[in-house]
């Protein structure tokens, strides 16, 4: 599950990440050609999925938006 260790990744963290999405789904040409442009190597099994980063970022952004709204409404 995604964590907030999650928060300190760099894109080029995120590459192995891709490849195996792109595998997972059966895309495997452009996986090859992802491949061969990023020298991305497949990702550890233990490392947290795609969709996990990309749902932890949905919570927190829907999190910060509410707070960013929050204090909005407490300057007016």
């Amino acid at each position: 599950m995604a964590d907030a260790s999650l928060c300190r990744m760099v894109p080029s963290d995120l590459y192995p990440l891709v490849l195996s999405f792109l595998r997972d789904n059966q895309l495997s040409e452009v996986a090859n050609k992802f491949t061969k442009v990023t020298g991305a190597t497949q990702q550890d099994a233990n490392a947290s999925s795609l969709l996990d980063i990309y749902s932890f970022w949905l919570n927190w952004s829907a999190s910060w938006e509410g707070c960013s709204q929050s204090v909005r409404e407490q300057q007016q």
